[in-house]
């Protein structure tokens, strides 16, 4: 779901490469709240997205989108905050946090998790 009243103003090739920003960014973890892109960043998504470093025109040809020198703004990127409960069914927005009762979590004290990685990493033993 989209909650950001400019991704609704674009054509849909338009926000089908918003899209691909926000899923490929997710996946190499960019920072998806931001505005502002920089050209090395738009070409990567492009390379991965469609095989070549071409970046649509509609961002680079848009004197209005231009911050600076190979940085371009993208505001119809970054959702809309949404409080706790004021979401819509589906926006995979968590409503509660998890309680420290849960039976799938254990606690310490500081109400830090209490359990720590073994020295291979691939092992979670409970802290002492």
């Amino acid at each position: 779901m989209h909650n950001n009243a400019l991704f609704k103003q674009l054509t849909k090739p338009q926000q089908m490469y918003v899209e691909s920003i926000r899923e490929i960014g997710a996946d190499w973890g960019y920072d998806l709240t931001k505005s502002n892109w920089t050209r090395k960043e738009l070409v990567a998504i492009s390379m991965m997205r469609q095989g070549n470093d071409d970046v649509p025109n509609w961002i680079v040809k848009d004197n209005a989108r231009r911050v600076g020198r190979g940085v371009y703004a993208i505001p119809e990127l970054p959702l809309e905050a949404v409080s706790p409960g004021h979401g819509h069914e589906g926006d995979d927005l968590a409503d509660t946090a998890p309680v420290h009762d849960d039976p799938e979590c254990n606690y310490d004290d500081e109400g830090e998790v209490a359990v720590e990685y073994s020295p291979d990493e691939h092992t979670m033993i409970r802290k002492q």
